[in-house]
């Protein structure tokens, strides 16, 4: 057998499969099919004479063997990292401005931490979180008032590119004494005669109307709130009941303080997408920043999905 020698791909793959701890979710992370990246992982098991986790196990167990190369991707992939950054610093610069809007009232729960890394790696780029919740931050991107914006939807807007960040679960939130604690699953008809508090966003900015309530004709009374922890107090004084993304309500559900419930037997998904100036794309820090971003919410935000590009 010809050797196969320990390549970066091979590295990022089990960095991939250790952050995921799927085998399914690692290869959408490196842009491979499920069985391009088992034969690669099978090659190098291969060629070492050693397993390097174990099969049926959820999440995935490393081997002794396994865990060694993980160290050794933990070590060497920050440097080609750097490495790279360095050399686009040299071709392009590293000075320059990145101003931020974002759509969704939950994103600085993983934006700030990733605006944190990103500072330390590019500290002559001045970044700037643009004031407010923006309902068209696109419209901030066309204007020159934002450069970067977090979106939940794919618009056709010529000049501007989007690409995924990544696809999340939102949960049904209620008081632990709550009638609707005692249904594990939600449907649409038991919003009905609830009180529904939400964010102060329209309608169509809402998922859970958008995609579950309203084709079914529900609209339940509403109240609305600025502040997450706000509306997790005013759920667990039964108050109304409220559907977040599960990262923001975690550290609720962890004290004890509400349950979660999923809504609709399929749950409730929904997507985050990067945009910024197609004249931007290739500009060094811009792109930096996105794979900060990803790398950043991947490894610090409970229960997420890889999103492909469309």
């Amino acid at each position: 057998m010809k050797p196969i020698f320990l390549e970066l791909r091979h590295l990022k793959t089990l960095l991939a499969l250790k952050e995921t701890g799927s085998v399914s979710l690692a290869a959408k992370r490196v842009y491979l099919t499920q069985s391009a990246l088992s034969h690669q992982i099978k090659l190098l098991e291969d060629q070492y004479g050693l397993p390097l986790f174990e099969r049926k196990t959820q999440p995935l167990h490393f081997t002794a063997a396994g865990e060694r190369l993980i160290q050794l991707a933990n070590e060497i992939m920050p440097k080609v990292i750097e490495a790279e950054r360095d050399l686009a610093r040299v071709k392009q610069g590293d000075a320059g401005e990145l101003r931020i809007a974002v759509e969704c009232h939950t994103c600085f729960d993983w934006l700030m931490p990733a605006m944190d890394s990103f500072r330390k790696h590019w500290p002559l780029v001045e970044l700037d979180i643009v004031s407010g919740f923006h309902t068209d931050a696109v419209g901030l991107l066309l204007s020159h008032r934002a450069d970067w914006a977090v979106v939940q939807e794919v618009e056709e807007n010529p000049g501007i590119v989007y690409k995924p960040l990544f696809s999340y679960e939102m949960v049904g939130l209620c008081a632990k004494d709550h009638p609707l604690a005692a249904k594990d699953i939600w449907q649409a008809e038991d919003f009905i005669d609830q009180t529904l508090i939400t964010y102060p966003v329209p309608d169509d900015m809402l998922d859970l109307l958008r995609k579950v309530l309203h084709p079914k004709g529900i609209n339940p009374t509403r109240r609305t709130s600025e502040l997450t922890i706000a509306i997790i107090q005013l759920v667990a004084s039964k108050r109304g009941i409220a559907a977040l993304p599960f990262w923001a309500a975690k550290p609720y559900l962890d004290r004890g303080y509400i349950v979660a419930r999923k809504i609709t037997d399929q749950g409730l998904h929904s997507n985050l997408y990067a945009a910024f100036r197609e004249a931007d794309a290739q500009v060094a820090f811009v792109d930096d920043f996105y794979e900060t971003v990803k790398a950043q919410s991947f490894s610090t935000l409970p229960e997420l999905s890889v999103l492909e590009e469309n």
